[in-house]
């Protein structure tokens, strides 16, 4: 049971730098942007550049579909030609004699209609990408301009956001239902849909031209739920639900199977794909005992089990958040080298540091997830080509710079107490509300501020607990209640979900700095915790989709306290 899976690599390559030069040139056109000018200039200026990058937008598009059209057509081709030789076999042994698809016109129909469908569907989605990048950068510009003229923001600090919003935020593509994706995803699944589709159809034709009524469908270990309970099964290629068995096997209709939906067989990322079947003659490629253990929570990632299916979407997540970070280093690399203003600079190269710091950590983790899930690592899958090798050196460098700036081993500053005197019933009281709470966010909002709703959205680190709330260098709040480092340690340590010895994460502000006090709040809860904990050295700004920054102007760091005696 074979299944054909064209090599995307070099088409997708060509909309992944299409991406990075769309993402480039929107930051490059924002620094030339006159933001402090007067509106009605402003609004003609950004207009005016607007239309610009919509054209030049378009031209880029047109000529990577121009260069892409022959490599499609050869999958579509290549394609076709292994699916009928695969099937041969099964049809000869059958009595039926051997058929080449570049010789039978009706197969050779299906293959054509197939690739010129699948092209047009791709030519239609990529085109969207000038209008949603165009929309972005209009959006990006206006909320740089509305944050300087207000005065809310300095300049700088306005198009550091904006260039992670652009780098974030543009070159995609809209599906009709108004669902978005990046271009090389959209391309992908196109192609790959659109060639297993007609790899189906042909093979189809063929069983139907050699009068054999049934396909067998392949298995494998991570299909979608939905298409788990057919695959490995028979489908009638006509006529209605007979409720069947052949060999063993369940017959299935091509309307339940979902044949021609989007979500099912040869649908979308579909990774199925179906022979002819000869009742009598065939055997069945798969046991029901080997159907059943594809499903089963057999690997192991961190003491827990799971199936293949939840282990190849938790690979996904990883990739994705490489390859958003990967994206995001590349744009602030991209702006720092086209502004001379030695502040803005400053700040940009700033932030590289902190986005290399997290894309070394994500990377770390995803290496270790394969490694304990044995998983191969699919190095295309977090590529970014903005991304070059320049590029990864610095980031590398900005890793093991802050790697040896996170550390207060060699801090030896005097404990000092730092101790709000509640009654014991009180503190019971607190530990135990504490305790009944869902996650360790010990916050409310308030009308000026939203960040205990934000801060639900900061992404998990590995190995790390996370533990929120309002706070400073010598203390914290509970809920608006002050409370002091010890309480809070013992908050941490009365919770169910708190494993001994685990390292904490304070999303607390200043509860890192020493400046003035000699100590702080996460000093004392890794002394009395005996763990690691990180904590920042200023103000926390949490934005509303989980990222942060420590410092109004990037300019502090999340510090690392080790226990001490």
């Amino acid at each position: 049971m074979q299944n054909y899976e064209p090599d995307v690599t070099q088409l997708l390559g060509l909309y992944q730098q299409l991406e990075d030069d769309i993402v480039a040139d929107m930051v490059r056109r924002m620094l030339r942007m006159g933001f402090v000018s007067e509106t009605t200039a402003y609004q003609a200026e950004v207009l005016q550049t607007a239309g610009i990058l919509y054209d030049d937008i378009l031209q880029m598009i047109a000529d990577r579909t121009d260069a892409s059209v022959a490599q499609v057509r050869v999958m579509f081709e290549d394609a076709g030609v292994q699916t009928v030789e695969i099937d041969n076999d099964t049809h000869e042994a059958a009595g039926e004699a051997p058929v080449d698809i570049r010789q039978d016109g009706g197969m050779k129909q299906v293959l054509d209609a197939g690739y010129r469908k699948t092209l047009g569907t791709m030519r239609n989605l990529v085109s969207t990408t000038a209008n949603t990048t165009q929309t972005a950068f209009l959006q990006a510009c206006d909320r740089a301009y509305m944050q300087v003229s207000s005065g809310a923001f300095s300049y700088q600090d306005a198009i550091r956001m904006a260039v992670r919003n652009l780098a974030d935020g543009g070159a995609y593509v809209t599906y009709p239902t108004g669902h978005r994706d990046r271009i090389d995803v959209a391309v992908r699944r196109c192609v790959l849909t659109g060639v297993g589709q007609t790899a189906a159809a042909v093979a189809k034709k063929r069983a139907e031209d050699s009068g054999c009524k049934y396909m067998e469908l392949t298995a494998h270990g991570g299909a979608r739920p939905e298409h788990a309970r057919w695959q490995g099964q028979l489908v009638q290629i006509q006529g209605k639900r007979t409720r069947k068995v052949i060999d063993g096997l369940k017959v299935f209709t091509l309307k339940e199977i979902g044949y021609g939906d989007g979500r099912g067989f040869k649908g979308w990322n579909c990774r199925h794909n179906w022979h002819p079947y000869y009742p009598g003659l065939s055997t069945p490629n798969y046991t029901p005992e080997e159907i059943a253990k594809l499903d089963e929570k057999s690997i192991s990632y961190n003491g827990e089990k799971y199936t293949a299916y939840e282990i190849s979407q938790m690979q996904r997540k990883g990739e994705r958040k490489v390859r958003t970070l990967k994206r995001r280093a590349a744009a602030l690399e991209e702006a720092a080298k086209n502004t001379d203003d030695p502040v803005l600079k400053q700040g940009l190269n700033d932030d590289f540091s902190a986005v290399s710091v997290r894309l070394k950590d994500a990377e770390k983790t995803l290496k270790d997830f394969c490694q304990q899930t044995g998983r191969r690592r699919d190095p295309f899958r977090e590529q970014v080509n903005g991304f070059g090798r320049s590029t990864a050196q610095r980031a590398v460098q900005a890793k093991k710079r802050a790697d040896g700036s996170l550390t207060s081993e060699n801090n030896n500053a005097i404990i000092r107490p730092y101790e709000h005197k509640l009654p014991r019933e009180k503190r019971k009281q607190i530990i135990k509300k504490a305790s009944a709470l869902k996650k360790p966010i010990f916050a409310e909002d308030r009308p000026d501020n939203a960040f205990a709703s934000y801060v639900r959205n900061v992404p998990s680190k590995k190995g790390y607990y996370d533990v929120a709330l309002h706070g400073s260098p010598t203390s914290v709040e509970f809920f608006g209640e002050p409370i002091d480092a010890y309480l809070l340690a013992n908050i941490i340590r009365n919770r169910k979900d708190y494993e001994k010895g685990t390292k904490i994460r304070l999303l607390s502000c200043n509860t890192g700095n020493t400046e003035s006090t000699g100590d702080c709040v996460a000093q004392i809860v890794a002394n009395e915790l005996g763990v690691q904990v990180e904590a920042p050295t200023k103000k926390i700004y949490v934005f509303v989709d989980g990222t942060f920054i420590v410092g109004k102007k990037n300019n502090g760091e999340m510090k690392l306290f080790y226990p001490r005696e």
